[in-house]
């Protein structure tokens, strides 16, 4: 091992434990089914995730070393950067595959006759789940239109009494000033008065 990278070395023991690992789902994927290969999937992809981060982590220690050295790992690095993205490719090749079997309902031999009736069931059922949403689409449509009529009304009276409290408002402050003359008037003839 050469000198300074150590490090380097303790990632690659990393990758080579993660890329087994990958290596192992990936393979399992188009041979589960159902939840487990939902779980596969899931595993496989945070397991991506930490091979990227090591392969970061491999690249920052690579450029901190000497140029021999360097120059002897970098082909390493470049082998494992293009083994995860092959990887990545089956994964997405074996998800693809998976969404597609599941929408033809598998890759199984297939009665046509079965599956012409099981088609015509799910085209009928789909059709009413549409029809459903149309009709509860519709009522919603009628709800917010009564809302919103219900909403101008309300507008509109809160509009009237506002008009109307001004009005009083104004009748009031007149008849202030008109009693506030009239106790002047008054007072003044209570003076005279006494």
């Amino acid at each position: 091992m050469a000198e300074g990278s150590e490090i380097f070395e303790t990632y690659q023991k990393e990758y080579d434990t993660l890329h087994e690992s990958l290596v192992e789902k990936v393979g399992a994927i188009p041979t589960a089914t159902g939840e487990q290969k939902k779980l596969l999937i899931n595993q496989a992809q945070r397991e991506f995730e930490e091979a990227d981060e090591i392969i970061s982590q491999m690249e920052a220690e690579l450029s901190s070393l000497a140029a021999p050295v360097r120059s002897r790992l970098t082909p390493r690095l470049r082998s494992f950067k293009d083994d995860i993205k092959k990887l990545k490719r089956e994964l997405a090749k074996g998800s693809s595959q998976s969404e597609r079997d599941q929408l033809l309902g598998g890759s199984h031999v297939v009665d046509f006759e079965v599956t012409g009736m099981d088609q015509r069931a799910r085209l009928l059922q789909g059709t009413e789940r549409l029809q459903d949403g149309s009709r509860r689409l519709d009522e919603a449509r009628r709800i917010a239109l009564e809302t919103e009529a219900i909403g101008i009304n309300t507008l509109s009276d809160l509009n009237r009494q506002r008009e109307q409290i001004y009005r009083t408002r104004d009748t009031l402050s007149t008849a202030d000033t008109w009693i506030a003359k009239s106790q002047g008037v008054l007072k003044g003839m209570q003076r005279r008065f006494l």
